[in-house]
């Protein structure tokens, strides 16, 4: 009786324990961000109405109606695949989603009425359509080229009705700079393979197709009989950039962005009325008005022309940057441009015409690097010519900081969250955080930073600029810019990376040396002696990580001051990364990783270090070199400079939120043990990937897993350098062990367009509902 007493009491520990650890992982699963906000950046827009417009966005599988002054959705219609193109009828009564199928040759078409909300045709060609394709205004009839051949197509049939007839002209090989004396200036030359059409229109009256080239040409086709009639002669250009017509169809507009130069053109005579040149770089689009009265002309400014006469009447809009959307409301009283961060991103004002007064500002639009403050309080967003302040508890935009170059990427926040630097060519600016008003300016740099990176004590501000020169600059007197000294021979350093110690008392740098893919990669290490900065330590390392991550500002280094006082820096390198013991007079190995990809920081109790697998977040037990289980968000972007927040980026797109010290505090377990029974009578106990087989493989391979619930499943799959190349789809599946190959899911080796895939090795990941895990195969043929 005794005995069974005690096996009964075992019995009930062992479930109490088992029931402590199920109770632990849905305490780690059940954490949630402390905020998420962020909407999807528009990738496109057409009016519907004056007051409504019909927009879409990479990150919505929908076509949405929203109402232009507050953005409110009123309808969503249509299914949008991932990768797709979206083309608007004129006057935006049908929308044509073009989804390219690569291996299989052809183009799937779906027609959608805008107004019913209805699906109207769907059919395939096997002719790639892009997004330059073009509704007639009055007939069923799709336009688009390809192969230097114009095709027409009967949208509600799917019919191909024909293509264009006549000799085109030849394209000429070209040199490039050549000067042109009509603007006395230098023009580059295309130099493409071949000839490309730019844009196309059609007449009011569906009878005439323009087209214009990079022949350089704009040609004249009579639709109805689909030949070639005439062209319209006197460019000055290598290529004509775009087109538009008027809505009387008297006057076609044509601009060329490399000569920023705008042409108008009598439709009936096909001769030139008038051109000239505006004092911008690079023209992105043209549209008349409503009245055919007016031209507007955009880049980073709208430039407003008389029809009749070509005077330029007046200029409007902020300083941007680049314009990569003006469209007018039908009658003509609201325009939409939408600025930068075409696929992220960006801004979207919304201006009177008549007054040339702004109206709208919305700026909340996510994308680009996130980095967050110490307090939680502020994320900094830095995209394509935009930075971005966001005011974390209220989910809003502080301020916006135009930039002038794609990716000024150098931005730091300081210690204290008080201060945010960032590049602003040519120089260096410190602004308030809070209200964006600039307290403290550089001297000039050559180009924009690459990294920058505030002292803890705020002193000093540390910057790698793009030309690889590293400088860092005392804020005593930040007037005088110093470039860090060299105590070894003058060998030209390229600076990637910069990192400072706690207390300022060490400063970190990678840096490559070498030509002609005879690279040498290294860690410098300085230690501040004063008012200065000595140079401590240099030694080779592994090849610092060159993927897209180190190329975006994401940190390839980082310091930790232990509880002994020691200083430890691990460093993200692309075969290896390690962390290194700083001593005063030598560099201890402390411990070796795999791989990993920046970002790369130590947690705020200097146990654990965030790294970047693939996009997600990977923690390691770094005295161990073990990797830890966590219940990860999927896109990692980094952790604030005290390790006490986490900012992600998740597949809808918004910005995540998390308190890392919460997250930290349920990491106690190691990913995967090696040789332990993960299931019990029958029941699986905790979701597993397992390992490939056969691997290495070619041509084909099968991905077993283990759910312990009903799950959705996919597998993605990745190369070495992180692109997705292939996405298997599985469905909801049963709980149960998925490792026999009859239930494991097969990979034939190609990627998502029907091609087999190279030599090499490749990552697979998947998603399990709240679970995911990655591991390691190869190809080899």
């Amino acid at each position: 009786m005794n005995m069974l007493k005690s096996n009964n009491r075992q019995q009930l520990l062992i479930c109490l324990i088992m029931a402590a650890i199920l109770c632990m992982t849905r305490i780690v699963f059940a954490i949630e961000p402390i905020a998420m906000f962020g909407q999807p950046a528009p990738e496109k827009h057409a009016f519907l109405t004056n007051e409504t417009l019909v927009r879409t966005s990479r990150s919505n599988t929908t076509i949405q109606i929203v109402k232009g002054d507050t953005r409110e959705i009123i309808d969503e219609f249509g299914s949008r695949p991932k990768y797709s193109y979206v083309v608007f009828s004129p006057n935006t009564t049908h929308v044509a989603i073009l989804e390219e199928i690569a291996h299989l040759n052809k183009t799937k078409v779906k027609i959608w009425d805008v107004k019913a909300r209805e699906l109207r045709s769907e059919w395939e060609t096997p002719i790639y359509i892009s997004d330059r394709a073009e509704f007639s205004p009055v007939h069923p009839w799709l336009v688009d080229s390809n192969n230097n051949e114009i095709y027409v197509w009967n949208w509600q049939t799917g019919e191909l009705i024909g293509k264009m007839i006549g000799e085109r002209r030849p394209w000429k090989e070209c040199s490039v700079g050549e000067v042109k004396p009509a603007i006395g200036k230098s023009v580059g030359r295309t130099c493409s393979s071949g000839p490309s059409d730019r844009d196309f229109e059609i007449t009011p009256d569906g009878k005439y197709l323009i087209v214009a080239s990079t022949r350089p040409d704009i040609e004249l086709w009579n639709l109805e009989t689909r030949n070639l009639i005439g062209h319209f002669e006197g460019n000055i250009s290598d290529w004509v950039t775009g087109l538009t017509i008027s809505a009387d169809g008297r006057y076609l507009a044509s601009f060329e962005g490399q000569t920023n130069i705008v042409y108008l053109w009598d439709v009936d005579t096909r001769q030139l009325i008038w051109k000239e040149q505006i004092n911008d770089d690079g023209i992105t689009d043209v549209v008349f008005s409503p009245n055919s009265q007016h031209l507007y002309v955009s880049h980073e400014y709208v430039y407003i022309f008389d029809v009749t006469s070509g005077q330029h009447v007046d200029t409007f809009g902020n300083d941007n940057a680049r314009l990569e959307q003006m469209i007018l409301s039908p009658d003509g009283q609201i325009m939409l441009l939408q600025s930068g961060g075409f696929f992220q991103g960006g801004v979207v004002e919304l201006w009177d015409t008549e007054n040339r007064q702004l109206k709208k500002v919305f700026t909340d639009y996510f994308g680009g690097i996130p980095k967050i403050s110490s307090d939680g309080k502020t994320l900094v967003s830095i995209e394509s010519f935009f930075i971005k302040v966001w005011d974390i508890p209220t989910q809003k935009v502080r301020f916006v900081i135009p930039g002038l170059y794609h990716f000024e990427k150098g931005v730091a926040i300081s210690a204290d969250n008080k201060r945010i630097a960032y590049s602003k060519y040519p120089r260096v600016e410190i602004a308030n955080i809070q209200n964006g008003e600039v307290e403290v300016q550089t001297q000039d740099l050559h180009i924009y930073l690459d990294d920058a990176e505030f002292s803890p004590s705020g002193r000093w501000l540390a910057g790698v600029e793009a030309f690889g020169y590293l400088f860092v600059w005392d804020l005593i007197n930040p007037g005088t810019m110093r470039r860090i000294d060299y105590e070894f021979p003058k060998e030209r350093h390229f600076f990637k990376s910069v990192a400072f110690s706690e207390n300022d008392t060490y400063l970190a740098a990678t840096a490559v040396t070498g030509e002609h893919n005879n690279y040498k990669y290294w860690i410098l290490v300085w230690e501040r002696d004063g008012d200065n900065y000595k140079l401590l330590h240099r030694w080779e390392t592994q090849q610092h990580d060159n993927s897209s991550y180190s190329s975006l500002s994401y940190s390839a280094l980082t310091f930790a001051t232990l509880m002994d006082g020691t200083t430890v820096l691990a460093i993200a390198a692309k075969g290896e990364s390690q962390i290194w013991k700083i001593l005063p007079g030598t560099i201890q190995h402390v411990s070796t990783l795999p791989g990993v990809t920046p970002p790369i920081h130590f947690g705020h109790d200097k146990r654990y270090l965030f790294t970047n697998q693939d996009g997600n977040l990977q923690v390691w037990d770094w005295k161990t070199g073990r990797t830890i289980k966590f219940a990860s968000s999927r896109r990692y972007h980094g952790l604030s400079r005290d390790g006490s927040y986490l900012v992600s980026m998740e597949k809808t797109g918004q910005y995540h939120i998390w308190d890392a010290k919460a997250l930290v505090s349920s990491l106690p377990y190691s990913v995967e043990p090696k040789g332990k029974q993960l299931v019990t009578l029958g029941q699986i106990k905790r979701n597993q990937l397992l390992q490939n087989y056969p691997n290495p493989f070619n041509p084909e391979t099968w991905i077993p897993f283990k759910l312990a619930d009903q799950s959705l499943v996919t597998i993605e799959i990745y190369s070495s350098t992180g692109e997705l190349i292939r996405t298997l789809t599985q469905g909801s599946l049963k709980a149960g062990d998925y490792s026999s190959q009859s239930d494991a899911i097969h990979w034939d080796g190609q990627n998502d367009e029907g091609e087999s895939v190279s030599s090499g090795i490749y990552f697979y990941t998947i998603n399990a509902g709240d679970f995911s895990a990655t591991r390691k195969m190869l190809i080899r043929k």
